[in-house]
């Protein structure tokens, strides 16, 4: 996977440089857990400090364009970001298998 960045925007306000870019891979569109790290490496932050918004994939191709947040730190981080909720099971649902 190869990123390039496209546009890269300093938000001292909340700490955080707002990016995008697009991205160059092989076989299926990188995970943004994958995203998350190859930032993570690019930026010299700990993964954790990321938070990669969206990915669009190019309908059957091999590019594809993202947006990401690069916070100055996790504090900050848990802060700004929305807080992801969890699934619960519903009593009586089938379960996948």
């Amino acid at each position: 996977m190869e990123l390039s960045m496209k546009q890269e925007k300093e938000n001292a306000l909340l700490g955080r440089k707002e990016v995008l870019g697009n991205l160059a891979f092989s076989g299926a569109t990188p995970s943004n857990k994958e995203i998350q790290e190859a930032l993570a490496k690019k930026y010299n932050v700990p993964a954790e400090q990321v938070a990669v918004k969206h990915v669009y994939g190019d309908f059957g191709g091999i590019t594809g364009k993202f947006e990401a947040h690069v916070y100055t730190s996790k504090e900050q981080l848990l802060k700004i970001e929305p807080k992801k909720k969890e699934k619960k099971a519903v009593a009586g649902a089938p379960t996948a298998k």
